[in-house]
């Protein structure tokens, strides 16, 4: 397999950031208000538009299978007239290989083999839409064709930025400059943007903060993907991925629909454009609003019970046996999403335990 080009990866040597000093009181306030109308411009005004396209293409332009042949390359993942996947060709950034790892003895794939493992789990989705008769929406397809469809936008088209941790990606994505870098790769290029860690052995609930974090400082709604126990409206993933749901996929899914299956497959991003800078700044832990945000997310999918993170699809009727067995014994079996704390109670229980003068 070959490897992505040299001129996208940084310089060799792993960087430590401390930690940011105590913000005053006019910064914190300041800081509130970003986070604040970045999370209602990205979670509720552009992932509602999202939202409502996807139930669009579920119900009135609703798309068939067989759009697309078993050899294209968003079922494939190949580059035309080749035999090379391109997902190592789409990272536009990424940082060095960390040393220290959640468990003793841990060693990352290469980055080629952890692109290319999400990237075919996403390619795996989309040829579950190409045979035609269809496969019955079911436990064998369990996505209707439009948003297996999507996948291929995201893995083939879509762009990788690859981290070692989640604390890591951080101390980048609150650099202004690493910020605005991000944002001119979008503006430019007009692909879905995927986070990957190298780090399969996390914690969940730091995978939701930090979920909560990205929304704090883009505009736009980040998921919560990966192999760990479910947050939030996350999903199965071999690596964890966060994807920053920008919206660039309406217009491939759009042409998709129309019958053009050439065009929608886009070339490999081009080298040495995005990133080249010196990017990472000191950081904060996860502001009380970010955990906020994290626990009514992951709070209002956990009181949706069997349904959980599956939006789209009522998992009833897709999984009808284990439905069934769900019922049987009033979801006592049921592993849905992890619980995470309350901030607000746990501030109340603070404020309640504090010694009074």
């Amino acid at each position: 397999m070959t490897s992505a080009p040299d001129t996208l990866v940084p310089p060799a040597a792993p960087v430590h950031f401390a930690a940011a000093p105590k913000p005053r009181k006019r910064d914190r306030v300041k800081e509130a208000f970003f986070m604040t109308q970045n999370v209602v411009r990205g979670n509720l005004i552009h992932n509602t538009g999202g939202a409502l396209h996807v139930m669009r293409l579920l119900s009135i332009h609703r798309m068939p299978a067989g759009l697309l042949s078993a050899e294209h390359p968003w079922v494939t993942g190949l580059m035309p007239g080749t035999e090379e996947p391109v997902w190592a060709r789409n990272i536009a950034f990424r940082t060095p290989v960390g040393t220290e790892w959640a468990r003793p003895g841990y060693a990352p794939e290469s980055d080629e083999a952890i692109v290319g493992k999400v990237g075919r789990f996403l390619a795996a989705m989309v040829r579950k839409s190409v045979p035609t008769p269809e496969i019955a929406h079911g436990p064998q397809r369990r996505m209707p064709h439009a948003i297996n469809y999507l996948h291929g936008a995201v893995h083939y088209n879509g762009l990788v930025l690859l981290f070692n941790t989640f604390a890591e990606a951080m101390h980048y994505l609150a650099d202004t400059r690493f910020r605005k870098e991000l944002r001119r790769l979008i503006r430019t290029e007009r692909r879905e943007v995927t986070l990957v860690f190298r780090e399969r052995n996390y914690d969940p609930a730091e995978f939701a903060y930090f979920s909560a974090f990205v929304m704090s400082h883009l505009p736009w709604f980040a998921n919560v993907n990966g192999a760990g126990r479910k947050v939030m409206w996350g999903n199965p993933s071999p690596y964890p991925a966060s994807n920053i749901i920008n919206g660039a996929w309406v217009a491939d899914i759009s042409r998709l629909r129309h019958g053009d299956a050439a065009s929608i497959v886009r070339p490999p991003l081009t080298p040495g454009l995005y990133f080249q800078g010196d990017y990472g700044v000191p950081t904060r832990g996860f502001h009380s609003l970010e955990r906020l945000h994290a626990f009514l997310i992951n709070n209002w999918v956990r009181r949706r019970g069997f349904r959980g993170g599956l939006f789209f699809v009522d998992r009833r009727r897709i999984e009808p046996e284990r439905y069934q067995q769900y019922q049987q014994t009033q979801g006592a079996d049921w592993t849905g999403n992890l619980p995470l704390d309350n901030p607000l109670r746990r501030r109340w229980t603070r404020r309640r335990s504090a010694p009074r003068p």
